[in-house]
């Protein structure tokens, strides 16, 4: 059995990783010259940046492969209390209360809130056809804890908007608790203390993951371009082009998709058209990152915690600051603080577009008020774009997740963030198991 994937980002990369341990001939094709997708660390001058994701959220798959790339000595711990996130409310930034019973206790929400919530397990369980986030939060919770918790937190994971977003695609687990025990709080019992996912970083930047899994490949091909994919007599034919050695044409009995969901789809204009049209649909979030360091001593404001998330509610320019310093200090001179802030989303979007220039001046003007910086200008700015950052589990994701299900009985499979979810541990986890479904439907030797 040969299989083709196209694509390294990190799950293109994670599935040829655990196709290769599972004995599983394959080629992984990449258009471009360097692997990692999204995943992208640059150095600029004093300054370390995450342009893309700025952390690792660890879980049993991600731990494993760390260890198995030798990669431990690499993973740097926060240097402070990363499990603290504020959010703004009112003009000023409140800690979030670990668990919901701390909720109930803070002064954060309004006391009607506050009787909602614990209202919630009398509420009985409900079956809402293709029902939102914010729907669900504001039956169970009300219309505070979506305006000024779920939504900041969507903006943060997703860079979407809750009011588009599916539950069922989006948070599985809470549907779960509603239809098992009929109360989200019930399921999460209110004596235990949520626990937060450790955050970490890596020593020389987050693209040493994708890197240390690519110098492990042996059927690796950067800078091949695959133009067209057709199926015929039980086999896919994909014509790649490579500068060096032009247009060729290679057969594969299965094929894995781990590209954006529009590039997907030009791709499969001609062999999967309804599927093609399905992901033509599948919107992006739009986001722009940017980097902004100060002198600590121009800093009025104690840094102890991950970052601070901005409802829009509280009307920002960006939709939360990630204190980047604060959590891995190497990345900057020890006498200065580095943000990272990020601009649009789903729930901004116009925002992202704008000129660098006033994106970087209103910036700069939103942490000078949030932290009470005394500093007239910054001593570092760094600006970048993602036109299509994050792909949205929205009402047009369910026609995709359909078809592609129909279509995995022709071997043709998708691995990447519009299917597995938009976090790095989550494309690991999938790339895990769809390494682990290929091997058992492979053809059975005569």
């Amino acid at each position: 059995m040969r299989v083709a994937i196209i694509g390294a980002g990190i799950s293109g990369l994670a599935l040829a990783y655990y196709l290769q341990k599972l004995g599983i001939r394959y080629d992984l094709f990449e258009s471009e010259p360097q692997v990692g997708g999204v995943i992208k660390s640059v150095q600029k001058g004093a300054y370390h940046l995450e342009l893309g994701p700025h952390s690792l959220q660890m879980n049993e798959e991600l731990e494993e492969l760390i260890q198995e790339l030798k990669l431990e000595d690499e993973v740097i711990r926060p240097a402070t209390r990363s499990q603290n996130r504020y959010i703004r409310k009112d003009g000023e930034y409140h800690c979030l209360p670990s668990s919901p019973r701390r909720l109930l206790l803070d002064s954060f929400f309004h006391w009607r809130t506050k009787l909602k919530i614990t209202q919630e397990v009398k509420l009985p369980p409900q079956e809402v056809p293709e029902e939102t986030v914010s729907h669900f939060f504001k039956r169970r919770f009300g219309q505070e804890v979506v305006d000024y918790l779920v939504k900041p937190m969507v903006a943060g994971m997703y860079g979407g908007d809750p009011d588009k977003l599916l539950l069922e695609k989006t948070f599985p687990a809470l549907k779960e608790m509603e239809r098992q025990h009929g109360s989200v709080l019930k399921a999460l019992d209110l004596q235990v203390d949520l626990p937060h996912k450790q955050v970490v970083s890596l020593l020389n930047g987050l693209q040493t993951l994708p890197e240390a899994i690519a110098s492990k490949l042996v059927s690796l091909h950067v800078d091949h371009k695959v133009e067209m994919i057709h199926k015929t007599k039980g086999k896919y034919l994909l014509s790649i082009r490579h500068d060096v050695e032009g247009l060729a044409d290679e057969e594969f009995d299965a094929v894995v998709v781990a590209l954006p969901a529009h590039a997907a789809a030009e791709l499969l204009d001609f062999t999967t058209p309804g599927l093609a049209a399905a992901l033509h649909n599948v919107s992006y979030a739009p986001m722009t990152v940017v980097h902004t360091a100060y002198r600590k001593h121009a800093i009025g404001f104690p840094l102890d915690g991950l970052g601070a998330m901005h409802p829009q509610k509280e009307q920002p320019f960006s939709s939360g600051t990630v204190w980047s310093s604060a959590l891995f200090p190497r990345i900057c001179p020890d006498d200065e603080v580095l943000f990272s802030s990020y601009v649009g989303g789903s729930q901004a979007a116009e925002f992202a577009s704008l000129p660098e220039a006033e994106i970087l001046l209103r910036v700069h003007e939103e942490l000078t008020e949030n932290y009470n910086i005394s500093a007239t200008l910054p001593v570092f700015q760094h600006c970048y774009r993602w036109p299509s950052a994050l792909p949205q589990a929205d009402i047009f994701i369910t026609d995709v997740h359909l078809m592609l299900g129909l279509l995995e009985q022709d071997q043709l499979y998708a691995c990447t963030n519009w299917v597995a979810g938009p976090a790095i541990p989550d494309c690991v986890r999938y790339a895990k198991q769809l390494a682990q479904k290929i091997f058992s439907q492979r053809p059975s030797l005569p």
